[in-house]
């Protein structure tokens, strides 16, 4: 028989493992008020007593004003810059700078292109239009490559709508006759020194015209091949000045006309009168064309030949004195 007895002394509950896992699992003390946190010798003990000074609660982000933010030197000399005020105001004035930039490179291509070869003058139209005459200053741009001059003349349509622009040329050469352009203008037997002109008016309502632009052409041109006279276009003005009004142009193409095929005539001026250019400074002449430079001033120099006999012969003809011939009937 079993003797049990010496069983009901001994303990089998199951506290000492609760106890050793309850050590591993960390304990978090809430603290409602400021405390003084001090940590005991070998024994491990923790004592938690009351702080004796009293702390400032935190400030929340929010709750910061820009006046507590620091400001911080950015230089040597010990400016300072507000970084409260930096919050995307550089990205905006780059964006700023960039876009007037471009803007600027655009209307400095625009107008190298209005006045490539050529250049910018002004003329002033009296308005008669108001009931207060007044003085218009209107821009004319002008520019030449090889085989055409290109004549634009600003004008507000505020007060010349576009539909009311007319342009007059006179003296074109036809299409065929583009090669055999010689001596002074005129014809032969005329005495006008000029090649043509062009005139620009602007026919208001009651049929009157007010003119714009008129002048003598001081090279010969012609006519684009199955035209009968010399085209115009409306353009946009995106090179304005001074507030001008000039919102609009009127673009005239005049094709040049030669004594001969191959040869190039470059213009000094746009208009008899006007402002002439240094022709040894348009492009194409000298340096980048290598040895059509020299070709382009043969082909000068012999038109100015062709010129200068060409008047002397006119001059022989005025005075030829007239024969007599009888002739048997």
């Amino acid at each position: 028989m079993v003797d049990y007895s010496k069983w009901d002394k001994m303990d089998f509950s199951d506290s000492s493992d609760n106890e050793e896992e309850d050590s591993k699992v960390p304990r978090v003390t809430a603290l409602d008020s400021g405390s003084r946190i001090t940590f005991g010798g070998g024994d491990g003990n923790v004592e938690i007593s009351k702080s004796s000074s009293t702390s400032q609660p935190r400030q929340s982000v929010s709750s910061i004003s820009s006046a507590d933010i620091p400001v911080v030197s950015s230089s040597v000399s010990g400016d300072t810059i507000d970084i409260s005020a930096m919050n995307d105001i550089n990205t905006k004035a780059k964006a700023n700078m960039k876009q007037d930039t471009k803007t600027n490179k655009i209307q400095q291509l625009q107008t190298q292109q209005l006045t490539l070869n050529g250049g910018e003058h002004y003329c002033t139209v009296n308005n008669t239009t108001s009931n207060k005459e007044e003085d218009i200053k209107l821009p004319i741009y002008w520019s030449q490559d090889r085989y055409t001059v290109t004549l634009r003349l600003g004008y507000p349509p505020s007060i010349f709508p576009s539909k009311s622009i007319r342009v007059h040329v006179k003296g074109a050469l036809k299409y065929t006759d583009r090669f055999s352009a010689v001596g002074n203008g005129g014809g032969i037997m005329s005495d006008d020194p000029s090649f043509g002109s062009i005139e620009v008016t602007s026919l208001d309502n009651k049929g009157e015209e007010t003119i714009l632009l008129y002048g003598s052409l001081p090279r010969p041109i012609h006519v684009n091949e199955g035209e009968d006279e010399i085209d115009f276009e409306i353009e946009d003005n995106h090179h304005l000045k001074d507030n001008s009004k000039c919102t609009k142009l009127v673009s005239i193409t005049l094709p040049k006309a030669v004594p001969m095929a191959g040869l190039v005539l470059w213009w000094d001026c746009p208009l008899v009168g006007y402002p002439k250019i240094d022709l040894s400074s348009v492009g194409g002449r000298q340096g980048s064309k290598g040895d059509n430079s020299q070709q382009d001033d043969k082909k000068e120099a012999w038109k100015k030949a062709w010129d200068e006999a060409h008047v002397m012969f006119k001059e022989k003809v005025k005075t030829r004195v007239k024969q007599e011939i009888n002739v048997d009937e």
